[in-house]
């Protein structure tokens, strides 16, 4: 099933390209205008993406099941079971990888896409860069409370993790604090225009 799937989808992307025009025949003859460019290439992390995540979906089913056999077959050796249950973290976190991989294709194709009709794609280019990476930064910064909070839960009172916590805590917001003001400075002075 997941082979046909393939296989419809890799059909549906290069029965246009095989269908093209010969080079000595143009095909936007007759269309007011002519045709717009496109870039052909574009469309490969469309089409690819959702076949590498299946396969990484069965890669990482296949790896459960081998480190789930690892574990019942560790009859006992800590070693052994620990290695199979590894292999199962591993496996879901690269699957994890895999699927959050379409939202990072996603996410540069919106922020590279201004960059092909610019006047200044080297100035575009490093404001997506600096955009791209206070995105980061701010993501960063509330993974690192939640974790924070999460220590500041199970602390049960003891007084050094519970200080450890609220230091990680302090130091996030600082951090964030450092970040986002720095680049609203810059967006501020290039604002201005010096």
């Amino acid at each position: 099933m997941m082979i046909a799937s393939i296989l419809d989808r890799l059909i549906q992307f290069l029965i246009p390209l095989a269908l093209a025009a010969p080079p000595a025949q143009d095909p936007c003859v007759g269309i007011p205008g002519g045709c717009p460019a496109q870039n052909v290439l574009l469309n490969i992390p469309i089409v690819l993406g959702p076949i590498l995540v299946g396969l990484a979906a069965g890669g990482a089913v296949l790896m459960v099941v081998i480190g789930g056999a690892q574990m019942m077959l560790a009859f006992g050796d800590d070693g052994a079971a620990g290695k199979g249950k590894m292999t199962v973290i591993w496996a879901l976190c690269g699957f994890a990888l895999a699927l959050a991989s379409q939202a990072i294709i996603t996410f540069v194709q919106t922020r590279a896409s201004p960059l092909a009709q610019s006047n200044l794609p080297t100035l575009d280019l490093m404001a997506a860069i600096v955009s791209t990476a206070l995105t980061l930064f701010n993501v960063a910064f509330v993974l690192v409370m939640v974790y924070a909070a999460f220590r500041l839960v199970i602390s049960y009172g003891k007084t050094e993790e519970h200080g450890k916590a609220w230091n990680m805590l302090l130091w996030a917001i600082f951090g964030a604090m450092v970040i986002n003001v720095a680049h609203s400075l810059v967006r501020a002075i290039l604002g201005i225009g010096f």
